[in-house]
C-alpha cells in the first residue's frame, strides 16, 4: 500500500513557520533562508512543496481567507433568536487573547500584500465581500423594511468600524474599540425611523 503524501502537513507546517517568523520579525524581513530555519526544513524542501517567496505569501494568504470563513460561520452559529445584532456587535468588539492578537498582526501583514500581488488583493476582496454579505444578511432580519440602499451603507459602516478595531487593537486602544462598537450602535439605529423595529 503507497505512503500517503506528506505535501498537506509539510504546507501546513511551513505556513506556521512563516506565521512564526511574521510575529517573530516581519513579513519583508522574512527570507527563504530564515523560513527554512524556522521550519527546521531545507530551503529547496519549501521550493518543493509551495514554491518561491511570493508562492508561500499566497498560500498563506489563502489560509487566512478560509479562516475568516470559517469565522464567520462560528459566528453566525453563535447568534441567539433574539438580539442578533447586539451579540454580533459584543462578538465583533469582544476582548482578545493572545492567540487572535497574533492572527490579526499576521492578518495586517498579509493584508499589506495586496497591492503587490494581485492573488492576495483576491483573496482580500474576497473575505470582504463575505463579510459585507454576513452583515447585510444579519440588518436585513432585523429591518425587513428598510431599503436596500440604507442597510448597505449601515453594513459597509460596521465591516469599516470592526477593520479600524482590528487596527486599534495592535495599538492596544481598547477605549477606542469600546467607541467604535457605540459607533455601530447609532448607525444601526438610523434604520429604526419608523422602517423597522429599534436595534436590540
Amino acid at each position: 500500500m503507497p505512503r500517503p503524501s506528506m505535501a498537506a502537513q509539510r504546507k501546513e507546517e511551513i505556513l506556521d513557520a512563516f506565521e512564526q517568523c511574521i510575529l517573530q520579525d516581519s513579513l519583508e524581513t522574512t527570507s527563504l533562508e530564515k523560513l527554512a530555519e524556522q521550519a527546521k526544513m531545507k530551503r529547496s524542501i519549501l521550493r518543493h512543496y509551495i514554491g518561491n517567496r511570493d508562492d508561500i505569501i499566497i498560500a498563506l494568504s489563502e489560509r487566512f481567507k478560509t479562516y475568516y470563513q470559517e469565522q464567520w460561520q462560528l459566528t453566525l452559529a453563535m447568534l441567539p433568536e433574539v438580539n442578533r445584532l447586539s451579540t454580533l456587535l459584543d462578538i465583533l468588539f469582544a476582548e482578545r487573547d493572545q492567540a487572535y492578537i497574533n492572527k490579526s498582526i499576521v492578518g495586517e501583514a498579509i493584508f499589506a500584500q495586496a497591492k503587490r500581488l494581485d492573488t492576495v488583493r483576491t483573496h482580500q476582496l474576497s473575505s470582504m465581500k463575505e463579510s459585507i454579505d454576513v452583515i447585510t444578511q444579519e440588518l436585513k432580519r432585523a429591518f425587513p423594511k428598510v431599503q436596500t440602499e440604507r442597510i448597505s451603507l449601515v453594513a459597509r459602516g460596521i465591516l469599516s468600524a470592526y477593520m479600524n478595531g482590528e487596527s486599534f487593537l495592535l495599538l492596544g486602544l481598547y477605549k477606542e474599540i469600546a467607541e467604535l462598537k457605540q459607533l455601530c450602535e447609532l448607525l444601526i439605529n438610523t434604520l429604526s425611523d419608523g422602517l423597522g423595529k429599534p436595534y436590540e
